[in-house]
């Protein structure tokens, strides 16, 4: 089926429409990559093992820059706002904010592996029925360590990351696997769904058509998933699951009223294209048994789709326009062969959560020149964030975060973040607060040897917001949040890395993350997780009345690690319980 637009919401923007099942055919070819092309998950030119940095240009193809890059360089935006960013042509040479950061500082608690009693449990995930032991269909991996008290069970996956690890009411956990993938492919990594036993062993399976990722997925009250697909071309569509994965109904999503919203028609937009610089440019959150899509497009908007579905067909979704077209420069690598925490892309990204009550909370990278123009058009007086006062010319990115209310009209937008440069990761709400995390330059300039954690926490009213940025060891970054029992935060990532100072490439192997965050006056609770070997990081963590349930991989791969061998470009899936002390 096919949906298509009509009109209601506080922006009076047509409402979208869903066009025809969207197949498991693929839709065309994927860009390919080209020596001294701009790379959009790939090398922009120059020889591997090279980290300066190039800018490529605004346009975006499904998996390299359309502008292209030469070994030094790049070209430019292509949207009429102009480049931006870290070397866009908006703010010139862009440097980070530095600093120990906004908010409350703390370190680490103890890390390293082992504890001083427990023990833990490993099994590969495998097995088809709910007796059955977990690793059937898996080997085993290397033995964990055990946490300071209780027992870590811990299931490996091998050849996948465990990207999302979600509990359905039934008390039974979905994830979200990929098969990984360097810069040089030229189709999707594979991705699927399993749906888990209580000893992690597989119950059913779902995997993603040909030619297609699954970019986010959510549970409803009723078991069943909404799974945002986006395909090689960067066609998005809607998938509804039924609690086994069985497939129930699926729409492509197109929106020709993109071409109406500012500046949109000079880039030549005509219907809802994903960004290409991505593999995920969407997120999707439960509204009920409804759902709220977020997309970033091929020209930078960011649009919301509140979407329906009910006997066996997708209603045509509304749209919101969270933030307009802008002309976002970005920072690629002139070498390298993996994307490490997805942060090329960082700022091609949207987030989004829902309440109780059907509100919806976005959180998007944003830098002065995209501050400037959602406060343009939406004339709220918005503006960045106080600088470092030592770099007070930086322009360095904050991070917005906007509420729409249940029926998609917009009721704030707030700039969050530290004095520095921030870039988001995840975003959860819990109660009346919203969190969001990622990551925040250390030093003044632009030195990216190292990040610190973030935590930026706002109420749900808009009216309070705080940051912490937290100091673990080396570099840290935190791709996942969720709710703690008891109040405050559970959070999950990666610490012990380094970055090459003048570039995006990851150059030392990062440990499991995983810490409690009572409130952001507290020093952070780590929680001492098994080193796994190569590089380690955290994606998803969520609190059980038993423990917490974490997700994630290790034996992963650096910016460099596939430069001279592509096999080297794997990762083995984590999938873990910590019980309660």
């Amino acid at each position: 089926m096919v949906l298509s637009l009509g009109c209601d919401d506080d922006q009076s923007e047509p409402r979208v429409s869903l066009a025809g099942a969207a197949g498991s055919a693929a839709r065309g070819g994927s860009g390919a990559h080209s020596e001294g092309g701009g790379a959009a998950r790939g090398d922009a030119g120059g020889a591997a093992g090279d980290d300066g940095g190039a800018r490529a240009a605004g346009g975006t193809s499904p998996h390299g820059a359309s502008g292209g890059t030469s070994e030094h360089g790049a070209s430019g935006a292509t949207s009429s706002q102009g480049g931006s960013g870290r070397g866009g042509s908006e703010h010139g040479n862009g440097s980070g904010r530095g600093g120990t950061g906004a908010g409350t500082s703390g370190s680490a608690g103890t890390s390293g592996s082992g504890g001083s009693t427990g023990r833990a449990t490993d099994a590969g995930a495998g097995g088809r029925d709910e007796n059955a032991g977990a690793g059937d269909s898996a080997a085993a991996g290397e033995q964990g360590s055990a946490g300071e008290t209780g027992e870590v069970a811990l299931a490996r996956v091998p050849g996948h990351s465990e990207r999302k690890r979600l509990r359905t009411a039934a008390g039974r956990d979905v994830v979200l696997e990929e098969e990984i993938l360097g810069f040089a492919a030229t189709v999707p990594p594979k991705t699927r769904l399993r749906l888990l036993s209580s000893n992690l062993a597989t119950i059913h399976e779902w995997s993603a058509p040909e030619h297609r990722y699954v970019s986010d997925f959510c549970v409803h009250p009723s078991g069943e998933l909404t799974v945002v697909l986006v395909s090689d071309t960067r066609v998005f569509s809607l998938l509804r699951l039924a609690p086994d994965l069985a497939e129930l109904g699926e729409a492509e999503l197109h929106d020709p009223a993109v071409a109406t919203d500012p500046h949109a028609s000079e880039a030549g937009a005509t219907d809802l294209e994903g960004n290409g610089l991505v593999l995920d440019p969407a997120r999707v959150a439960a509204a009920g048994e409804g759902a709220f899509v977020v997309a970033v497009t091929t020209i930078d908007a960011v649009i919301g789709y509140r979407v329906s579905f009910a006997g066996g067909a997708w209603a045509a979704p509304a749209r919101t326009l969270i933030e307009p077209p802008v002309g976002l420069t970005p920072f690629l690598p002139i070498g390298g062969s993996y994307d490490t925490f997805g942060a090329i892309g960082a700022w091609f990204r949207a987030f989004v959560d829902s309440d109780a009550d059907g509100n919806a909370f976005v959180a998007t990278w944003a830098d002065p020149l995209r501050i400037r123009v959602h406060a343009d058009l939406f004339q709220d007086g918005l503006v960045p964030l106080p600088p470092d006062p030592e770099l007070p010319g930086a322009g360095d990115s904050d991070i917005l975060l906007t509420k729409l209310d249940a029926a998609g009209a917009r009721v704030w937008t707030r700039v969050i973040g530290s004095e520095h440069e921030d870039e988001p990761y995840a975003l959860r709400v819990q109660g009346d607060s919203v969190a969001v995390v990622g990551r925040s330059r250390r030093f003044s300039g632009f030195d990216n040897t190292e990040w610190d954690a973030l935590v930026s926490v706002t109420s749900s009213a808009g009216d309070v917001s705080d940051t912490a940025v937290l100091t673990f060891d080396a570099s840290s970054v935190f791709l996942g949040v969720g709710a703690r029992a008891g109040g405050g935060w559970l959070l999950a990532g990666s610490d012990g890395w380094l970055q090459n100072p003048d570039g995006l490439s990851v150059l030392t192997n990062g440990n499991k993350l995983l810490c409690e965050l009572p409130s952001l006056s507290d020093a952070p609770i780590r929680r001492t997780l098994a080193p796994g070997p190569r590089h380690n990081e955290l994606h998803s963590a969520f609190a059980t009345p038993e423990g917490v349930a974490f997700a994630g991989h290790e034996d992963g791969p650096l910016t460099h690690s596939g430069d001279g061998d592509a096999s080297q470009i794997y990762a083995t899936g984590v999938l873990g319980f910590l019980p309660n002390d």
